[in-house]
């Protein structure tokens, strides 16, 4: 009996030095391009998210069984505001610099990969929960979040920002004072 489960184990060592991992993966360049951009952000808004989605399959407003699949997604992300500063235009009269500027916006919206949690994920055998069902909820939820930090006053504040900044380089340049206006949009 020993020696038949010492035979048992030695295969099983043997068959796991031969298996091996045929993972393979492959990535590649599609396009390259280095582009020049003239963005002055001087606003960053960090943010935490949390994500709860239920979703089953129905049929005439009766919920099929053993359709529903669910997750919960936690992830932290940023946006960065400011103007694009190839819009804006200079004037210089007697020492006093005139600078218009394009209104404030949001220049970047990202979430950071490697603080995307997923937690509570179930499936079922007639819906099956993909990557894409999470990356929808987490676009959607993105838009979500900047219309609501635009309601609450982010771009004002970006704005009253950009323009004491822009006051304090060129003041600090020499100008016996510095103007900034706003392009209407």
């Amino acid at each position: 009996m020993i020696f038949i489960i010492a035979i048992i184990v030695a295969c099983l060592f043997i068959n796991s030095l031969t298996t091996k991992n045929n993972l393979e993966k492959k990535s590649d360049f599609v396009s390259e391009k280095l582009i020049s951009i003239s963005e002055l952000a001087t606003s960053r808004y960090d943010y935490s998210n949390v994500i709860s989605v239920k979703n089953s399959l129905s049929f005439k407003d009766i919920t099929i069984p053993f359709t529903e699949k669910s997750f919960v997604i936690k992830y932290n992300g940023y946006i960065t505001a400011g103007l694009d500063f190839s819009a804006a235009t200079f004037s210089i009269d007697k020492n006093i610099l005139t600078i218009t500027i394009p209104p404030c916006s949001i220049l970047t919206h990202n979430v950071n990969e490697d603080e995307v949690f997923i937690f509570d994920e179930k499936n079922s055998i007639f819906n099956k929960l993909t990557m894409d069902d999470m990356l929808s909820e987490i676009v959607a939820e993105k838009s979500k979040t900047e219309e609501r930090v635009i309601k609450d006053g982010f771009l004002d504040k970006v704005t009253v920002d950009t323009i004491d900044l822009l006051k304090n380089i060129f003041l600090n340049c020499g100008f016996d004072e510095v103007k900034v206006k706003i392009a209407a949009s």
